[in-house]
């Protein structure tokens, strides 16, 4: 019994558990995500919309009309599933900046573009008012 006692004492004594490495686990804005490549002064920022996807419950997305899953830790953000898996960006404020294979940021940004009941109506035709 006292040792019982003691290991318990010893376990409140560790503290609480320390984050994942990576950093604390997070989710994303729920909407629809539209992806651009940008543009400067003089040019407007160019549409991908084959990039574009939307963020659904349960740490998910919807790409193409496919679900996959995502991880958010810190500001890392993992397509884990689905059309995308394997896609990696950088959260920077309000945007997502897409990874290369080597880390760097590229090009592509994606920003939230709507809610996720316009992307649903979307999906079964048009929004009835």
């Amino acid at each position: 019994m006292i040792r019982a006692a003691s290991a318990a004492l010893l376990l409140l004594a560790a503290g609480p558990a320390l984050a994942a490495p990576g950093g604390a686990m997070l989710t994303i804005a729920q909407g629809r995500w539209t992806c651009e490549l940008p543009g400067d002064a003089t040019t407007p920022p160019v549409p991908q919309p084959q990039d574009n996807f939307s963020i659904v419950p349960d740490s998910s997305y919807i790409a193409n009309g496919v679900r996959g899953t995502y991880l958010l830790l810190s500001r890392k953000l993992t397509m884990t599933s689905g059309p995308f898996a394997g896609r990696r960006f950088d959260k920077v404020g309000l945007s997502l900046i897409k990874l290369g294979s080597d880390g760097k940021r590229e090009a592509l940004r994606c920003v939230r573009a709507g809610a996720v009941r316009d992307d649903y109506s979307a999906d079964e035709g048009s929004p009835s008012e």
